[in-house]
Parts: structure tokens; C-alpha cells; sequence
């Protein structure tokens, strides 16, 4: 678990972002190296023998794959994957699915070659190509190799040696560049495939790699053409030298003595045909390159919940309008992959030290696999909060039981960016999302000290100071979590249960509030009505009552800050869907991504709001849901020099779905 801390502690760091993708994965390193407790558990999502027809590509797959299509002639060894990805089958050949049963297997493959992008479907079980399609216009997400390419290209130009000699850098090793993706702003042409690479001076540091940006130097890196092909220079004076790094060697941490999470009993969950089985829980778990952790067939006390929950989309737009800031708006999960990005976990400080933590297996840049090792962990905590209780005066009695929730966590490392993704699965028939977000602010050298400096209030208009001499500019984090739920069954409908004030006439007491159900028919945002002051959003089963005569139903709960961007400003285009709270549309297998499938240098033309332009049925029909979990990050120096993690969730909490607290169990 110390390998992110060696690479980072290597004087010539020549590409950060490569380096930190890197620290925890190498292409060759295929042997499994877990714990005992874990290792029969890791067989389960990374062994070559699939037992459930959602299981991830194995490592077998991954490489038949690529043999079906070099020997079709499809591609050859130069060609690359942006993506090879499990073909899902039929969610009513899912539901049909008898453990035992055949088990036939697809892919979907995104192939990069000649420049050109093409999509192909393969059979595994078969071994034969599908379809082959070439698909104009667009540009996947970036590759490994086009990272470290454009992260050594800007070193070669003489125009970046130049300028960075006249600021006083004079040693490349002692400069890295972080390559990002740019976004489209209505000149780039879909022939280039652009990069523009954040220059940091590194001298000196061990941990920090982001607290000495060099500001006003932008290499402009098209990979296609493997050069620099511009270079965007500002006049500046602004600059940081300080290191800000916060390992145990540079920081005197306080510590507390040791609180433990242990389970002296053993774990109460277990992994059963592909399935992870805890108390009445049940669902299916795998990882994916591009979403990360995906949840499917979620079922509790014996009743569907969800089909499929993950994150789709991440959306991340920086209020700088300066020229090596405003291109900064970034789609995290289509441009880079939250399941390529996800980090290894440390027992003890990323999870509780009762925790297993799992492997997966991903295809590379060359389609072939690569295991990462311990970046899912599952374990269960007890939250310190009691699952009921009551205590009565009356007759002395006292009855309270704790809560224990199952925890699923990843932590895909974006950059400068960690991201906690936790789905967490309760006795009481929640389903929880929770996001931690941690790591560094992106920061910009400015010449303020202090608020105090003639420049401060101009230089802090788009960041507030977090240190002498650095900004954190203000940005937002958007997620957009999809939510396939099947509550109780496939055909559900959409309503909100409204909060509606109300009059007593001939009353002492004047006014009241009322629940007033508002059904919504057609796909679309819900917005709330303008007689309603509040309410919950609810999936409903209009087939299905429990033993009170009631629909059975699941709400979905949470608050979220929403994008207050230009709805014509590019950035906003690329993700329409952060400017509402919910979506919902009728369920589409080939709907998967809220921005469109290629997000990457796109106009935003494909995605959310080209789907409910159908103006589709969604009553009594399959449904999705799309939440935007979201939050504007006004950075603070309490961020710096690393961010205590900031919690964002929401919760799916039955509401009729059962006929008592479904926390307490009888005869069991």
C-alpha cells in the first residue's frame, strides 16, 4: 500500500497525472496478492470462472476478446481500447436468470486506430464479431499512453523552455505536467485530440505535487499530430515556492488513541453466486473502467429495489476566465473513468481495519487485462447511533438495538481530486449514497499574502487565499447518479407526495398542511409545483399493495446544490442535466450517459436533454431516475494543504413497501 508514496517521492516525476494513475497498478502484475480473510472472496470478481451473467470481463474474456478481433482482422496490435465493457444482457433475461443456468457473454468494445473511432459488439462465448461500425466525430476518452505522450511533448518546444527559463525554471526535472482534457468551446475541430498541459514546479516535494503551479504557460498538445501545436503564454509574476506536503515527515499530526470497527464474531456478509448476501440484503457488485462500483439486482427482505445503481457522469467546472484556467471543465467519469482511476485501500485509515478488501480486473490501453489489487472494500461498521429505541417512564422499560450498516466503498483519485464512493445497505431497508470528497484544491499562484495586499480583493474574486501566495479557485463537483430502481417489480410510475398548506375554517386552529400525491406522466426534470412547499419524491408500484391496501413504493431523498452556469456556456451544454435535481425517463438499455457517450472535446448535443425530447410515457412504466448530487466548492484555507473530506448523500427509504419497521424481524 506504500507504492502511491514511493512514486511520488522520485525526484524526476516527468507526467503527475500518469504517475499517479500508475502508483497502484502495473500492466504485467496479474498474480492475486490479497489477505487469507479476503482471498476467497477476491476469487469471485476477478477469477476467469464467471458464475452471473452481470459479472465483470475476467481476464480470460479480456483477452479472447482482443484474439476475435485481431483474427477478424479488425484490428491489429497497434489499435487501442477506450473501452471493453460487459454487453449487458436483457434486464427481463436477468430477472428470468436461474443460478446453474447457460451463461452467454457479449462485449462492447470502443476501438481507437488511424485516428479513427470505431465501436464493435463481440460475442465472447461464440467467439465472433457482432458489429463493426466506424463512428464519426467524436473523440473517447484519453488513453494512458496519450497522457504520458503529451506529458513528455511540451518538453521538446522550444517556446515552453523559453518561457519557463525566463521565469526562472531552468531544470525539466524539476517541472512535471499534468496533461487535462479541454472541453470544446466552439473552435476545436473532432481532428484534434487535445490536451492542454498545468505546469508544477516540483522542486523539493514529496506529497504535494499541486502547491507550486506555474501559472500563465499552457502547452497546447494535439496527440494525434504528436506535437505541441500552440503555446498560451500570460504575462505573470505570480508564483508560489513554498512545499506544502503532509506525510507523517513534514507534518507533527496530533493522533488520537485508536478507535477500532471489529467484527469478533466474524463478518455477517457473504458472497453466493456472484451475489454479496447480507442480512435480508442481497445484490450483485462489479467493477467497470468507465462507472466504477455498479449495484445491480438489489433486493431486500425478498423484494426488488433497484435493477442497477452507479455514477454515470461527473461533471467539474472551474470560475476562472483566465486563459490557463477557463477550458477547465471537466467530465471525470467519460473523459477519464472513475473504475481506471480507482485507488488500492489501506485496512485501518481508507476503511475499517474489519474490512475485505477486493480485486478487479480492467483492459489497458491495449486491451489487455490488468489487475488492481485492493480497490474494493466491503465491510460493515456500527455507526454509534441506535437502529430504534424507546425508554418509558411509565412502565420502566427500555428496549434500543444498534445500527449496523454494510458498507461498499471505492476511491477512484482524479488528479488532485479523491472521491469516497460508498453505497451503504441498512437493516431497516435503506439504500444509501454517500460521496466523500478529499485530496487538494487546484491552486493558483497569485501575489497576495495576505487580504491585507493591494491586489487581494481583485486576485480573490474567482478563489479565496488559502496559503501566502495561492488561491483555490472556486469550482463545483456534479454527479449524476443513475437510478434504475424496480420497486417490487419492473413496471413502476413516478410522484411526488406534496406538502400543501391548508385552511381550518371555524377553528381555533387557523392552518395545517396536507399530503397531496402529484403524479407525473411524461419523462422529463421534476420541478416542484408552485402550490407545493415542500414533499418527497417518489418510485411507486401501482400493481403491487402491501397488507394495508397501500402502493408499495421507495422515496428518494436528498438535497443537492444545483449548476447556476449560462445554460448557453459551453462547459453547461456538455452537462445539462446539473441544473435539475431529478430526471426521469423511461427505461432505454443504450440511455447509460447523461452527457452522451462521448463526452470528451463534445458540443453537448448528445445525452439527457436529447432523451426527453421523445416526451415518452413514464407512468406504469420501466423508469430511471438521474439524481445530481452536487456541491460548490468555496475553498477555504481549512482545505489546505489537504482536504478534510466533505460529505455529500442520498437515500432510497421504502415507504409502504412493507407493512411494519422492516428493522424488526419476527421468529428470527
Amino acid at each position: 500500500m506504500r507504492k502511491n508514496k514511493k512514486v511520488m517521492r522520485v525526484e524526476k516525476i516527468s507526467f503527475v497525472l500518469l504517475a499517479i494513475l500508475l502508483s497502484f497498478n502495473s500492466c504485467n502484475q496479474l498474480e492475486q496478492k490479497v489477505d487469507d480473510k479476503a482471498l476467497a472472496e477476491t476469487k469471485v470478481l476477478v477469477s476467469n470462472e464467471i458464475v452471473h451473467p452481470l459479472d465483470a470481463l475476467s481476464q480470460l474474456e479480456l483477452t479472447t476478446v482482443k484474439a476475435i478481433l485481431l483474427d477478424a482482422e479488425k484490428v491489429t496490435e497497434a489499435s487501442r481500447f477506450p473501452e471493453i465493457t460487459l454487453k449487458e444482457p436483457a434486464k427481463e433475461a436477468m430477472y428470468a436468470w436461474e443460478t446453474g443456468s447457460v451463461i452467454e457473454r457479449e462485449a462492447n468494445i470502443v476501438i481507437r486506430q488511424d485516428k479513427k473511432t470505431f465501436e464493435a459488439v463481440v460475442d465472447i462465448t461464440n467467439k465472433k464479431v457482432l458489429d463493426w461500425k466506424e463512428i464519426s466525430n467524436v473523440q473517447p476518452a484519453l488513453l494512458m499512453e496519450e497522457w504520458m505522450q503529451a506529458g513528455e511533448l511540451w518538453k521538446k518546444d522550444e517556446r515552453v523552455i523559453e518561457a519557463l527559463r525566463k521565469r526562472g525554471y531552468t531544470n525539466l526535472d524539476e517541472v512535471a505536467g499534468a496533461p487535462l482534457t479541454t472541453g470544446y468551446f466552439g473552435t476545436e475541430s473532432t481532428d484534434q485530440r487535445l490536451l492542454k498541459v498545468w505546469l508544477l514546479d516540483i522542486k523539493g516535494v514529496k506529497t504535494n505535487l499541486f502547491a507550486k503551479p506555474i501559472n500563465g504557460i499552457t502547452p497546447v498538445v494535439d496527440v494525434n499530430k504528436g506535437k505541441v501545436v500552440d503555446v498560451l503564454i500570460e504575462e505573470t509574476t505570480a508564483r508560489n515556492d513554498m512545499v506544502y506536503d503532509y506525510d507523517e515527515a513534514s507534518v507533527n499530526a496530533h493522533k488520537l488513541k485508536p478507535v477500532i470497527i471489529t467484527s469478533p464474531e466474524g463478518d455477517n456478509f457473504s458472497f453466493k453466486n456472484g451475489k454479496i448476501e447480507w442480512d435480508r440484503w442481497n445484490f450483485h457488485f462489479r467493477m467497470d473502467k468507465r462507472f466504477g462500483a455498479i449495484i445491480s439486482l438489489a433486493e431486500f427482505d425478498g423484494q426488488s429495489v433497484a435493477y442497477q445503481l452507479s455514477a454515470n457522469e461527473m461533471f467539474v467546472p472551474y470560475m476562472d476566465s483566465a486563459e490557463d484556467w477557463k477550458y477547465r471543465s471537466y467530465m471525470d467519469i467519460g473523459e477519464y473513468g472513475f473504475g481506471l482511476l480507482s485507488s488500492p485501500l489501506e485496512l485501518g485509515t481508507d476503511v475499517p481495519g474489519n474490512a475485505t478488501l477486493l480485486n478487479a480486473v480492467i483492459p489497458m490501453d491495449d486491451g489487455t487485462p490488468l489487475l488492481q489489487e485492493n480497490v474494493i472494500g466491503v465491510f460493515e461498521r456500527n455507526t454509534g447511533r441506535p437502529l430504534w429505541r424507546h425508554s418509558e417512564f411509565l412502565n420502566e422499560t427500555h428496549e434500543s438495538r444498534a445500527e449496523v450498516e454494510l458498507v461498499v466503498r471505492t476511491i477512484p483519485v482524479v488528479g488532485n481530486y479523491d472521491y469516497v464512493i460508498d453505497y451503504v445497505f441498512s437493516t431497516k431497508g435503506l439504500l444509501k449514497i454517500e460521496v466523500g470528497a478529499t485530496g487538494m484544491d487546484a491552486a493558483k499562484a497569485v501575489e497576495s499574502k495576505t487580504m491585507d495586499d493591494p491586489k487581494a480583493m481583485h486576485e480573490t474574486k474567482v478563489g479565496n487565499l488559502i496559503a501566502p501566495n495561492l488561491i483555490g479557485v472556486f469550482h463545483d463537483h456534479f454527479l449524476s447518479f443513475r437510478l434504475d430502481l424496480d420497486v417490487d417489480g419492473i413496471n413502476n410510475s413516478f410522484a411526488t407526495d406534496e406538502v400543501v398548506p391548508v385552511k381550518y375554517p371555524n377553528n381555533s386552529r387557523k392552518s395545517g398542511w396536507e399530503v397531496v400525491e402529484h403524479p407525473e406522466l411524461k419523462e422529463g426534470a421534476i420541478v416542484e409545483s408552485s402550490e407545493a412547499h415542500d414533499g418527497y419524491w417518489k418510485v411507486v408500484n401501482k400493481n403491487s399493495k402491501n397488507s394495508l391496501g397501500q402502493y408499495k413504493s421507495y422515496q428518494i431523498l436528498g438535497h443537492s446544490y444545483l449548476s447556476v452556469l449560462d445554460d448557453e456556456d459551453f462547459p453547461q451544454k456538455r452537462a445539462a442535466w446539473s441544473k435539475e435535481q431529478l430526471w426521469v425517463t423511461p427505461y432505454d438499455r443504450t440511455e447509460l450517459y447523461p452527457s452522451g457517450k462521448y463526452p470528451n472535446q463534445s458540443k453537448g448535443e448528445d445525452g439527457i436533454l436529447k432523451w426527453v425530447a421523445q416526451d415518452r410515457s413514464i407512468n406504469n412504466q420501466d423508469i430511471v431516475c438521474w439524481y445530481t448530487m452536487g456541491f460548490h466548492h468555496i475553498s477555504l484555507p481549512e482545505d489546505w494543504p489537504v482536504l478534510p473530506t466533505v460529505w455529500h448523500s442520498m437515500t432510497l427509504r421504502p415507504a409502504k413497501s412493507f407493512d411494519r419497521n422492516p428493522a424488526i424481524v419476527i421468529g428470527k
